[in-house]
């Protein structure tokens, strides 16, 4: 594709004064890289936010694939990481994992509700808002297509009690299973009303707040904060130190070794869903739900990963936010240590204030206490996490003999990795044992 194509199709919809400034500052960057490095970047961020906010599912590769990787031009880059990106250019659709250029699109669509921004965050000023009750909603057709399924079952069991004479041992064991499919459905059915009930107050909430007049300022405010939301966490996963440059160059790409395409990201998933399941469920007035938040893929040469909100605003049954640099320059510990503080703060937002003294925080606190370790628990916690997931998990003992204890119980493996680990060590055999006799006399 010709040069002036290109930027034709990366400008389309943009006034021509920014892109002239941008291809101007552009020019002289590349002839003089660190003089005008501060420029560049300025005006990036300006062309970054312009093309943002024209973004629609309609828009061209040139302008997703900047929004997305930091794309300004593909000859700043060398064939060999043309070929490391590639996976990041195609996209399959996917409701955990977003690009940027997706998630602006869901965002501007209403699909998902804005971020809220970090300030306001830290002041927890979040005022009440809609939130994204989809996850829940399929919860509730997934447990009513259980249901379904238990019925049938149980419809089946019942055509085998039959008998001339005496029933058979075969028949009171299938007693037995009608009794087991019995109770099983109760529980079920408990679920379901439970999700029903969540289901309606949001969809009632809803409707409610829909119903409110807005202001064409309100609606400019909700619609468009989103672009500026993201360029915060953009600088939060490069962190103070970091390579503060927003375009992708060889250059730079030199120091990353991983980049967390979709495809990847979402394989790197598959197997944390075995390593920690419970942080992808939430529990809802006794029912366990699977709602993994959402996470956001964002360019960038990254070192951080991070929970930018564990819920949606104030809505306990919202869903959460984390970001990860598709870029890294720390291998997958971003991935890990986004999914950490996620865990952390959850826990303390759904703890009503008694983060110190119950639960896996409770626990941990008490430990650091008790060590007379200082700083920050949230950090430690993190740094403990990482470790737990990419080495304990392999059965490389890294962590203190109560952290294992305490993760054991809250963080619990997949049983599958549990049975794994015991054959490999002793101490992980005494934690499965332990787990196997608490089964057992709670039969």
């Amino acid at each position: 594709m010709e040069e002036k194509e290109y930027f034709d199709k990366l400008f389309s919809g943009i006034q021509d004064d920014i892109k002239e400034e941008f291809l101007t500052i552009k020019r002289l960057h590349e002839e003089n890289f660190s003089e005008y490095k501060e420029q560049f970047t300025e005006v990036f961020w300006k062309v970054y936010e312009a093309i943002a906010q024209k973004l629609e599912e309609t828009s061209h590769i040139e302008q997703k694939l900047f929004i997305r990787l930091g794309l300004v031009d593909p000859r700043y880059l060398t064939r060999e990481d043309l070929e490391r990106i590639k996976e990041c250019i195609s996209s399959a659709s996917d409701d955990t994992f977003y690009y940027v250029d997706e998630w602006l699109i869901s965002a501007k669509s209403g699909k998902i509700p804005p971020s809220t921004f970090e300030e306001v965050i830290q002041d927890q000023q979040q005022e009440k808002r809609t939130f994204d009750y989809t996850w829940i909603e399929k919860e509730y057709e997934r447990k009513l297509f259980e249901r379904s399924i238990e019925e049938e079952k149980l419809r089946d069991l019942v055509k085998g009690v039959q008998g001339k004479g005496p029933y058979t041992k075969g028949v009171y064991t299938i007693f037995d299973e009608i009794i087991k499919s019995i109770g099983k459905l109760k529980k079920l059915d408990n679920d379901i009303k439970t999700l029903k009930e969540t289901l309606d107050k949001a969809k009632e909430q809803t409707s409610s707040i829909q119903q409110i007049p807005q202001t064409s300022k309100d609606t400019t405010t909700s619609l468009f904060t989103e672009p500026q939301v993201i360029r915060q966490m953009v600088k939060k996963a490069i962190g103070k130190l970091g390579i503060q440059y927003p375009a992708l160059t060889t250059n730079y790409l030199r120091e990353v070794n991983s980049i967390f395409s979709k495809k990847y990201s979402l394989k790197l998933f598959e197997e944390f869903k075995l390593l920690d399941p419970t942080t992808l469920k939430r529990t809802i007035k006794g029912t366990e739900v699977y709602m993994p938040p959402y996470v956001i893929l964002v360019p960038g040469y990254g070192e951080n990963g991070f929970c930018w909100e564990p819920i949606e605003g104030v809505n306990i049954y919202g869903r959460g936010r984390i970001v990860v640099p598709i870029f890294s320059r720390k291998g997958t510990d971003p991935f890990f240590q986004a999914f950490g503080e996620y865990r952390w703060k959850l826990e303390k937002e759904l703890s009503f204030g008694r983060w110190m003294e119950e639960g896996l925080t409770g626990e941990y606190y008490q430990y650091l206490q008790e060590n007379k370790l200082k700083g920050q628990p949230a950090e430690y916690f993190i740094k403990d996490y990482i470790l737990w997931i990419s080495k304990e998990s392999n059965g490389i003992q890294k962590l203190d003999k109560t952290v294992r204890e305490i993760f054991w119980r809250y963080l619990p493996f997949d049983d599958s990795i549990k049975e794994k680990l015991s054959k490999v060590s002793y101490v992980y055999q005494q934690l499965w044992e332990k787990d196997l006799r608490k089964r057992q006399k709670n039969k």
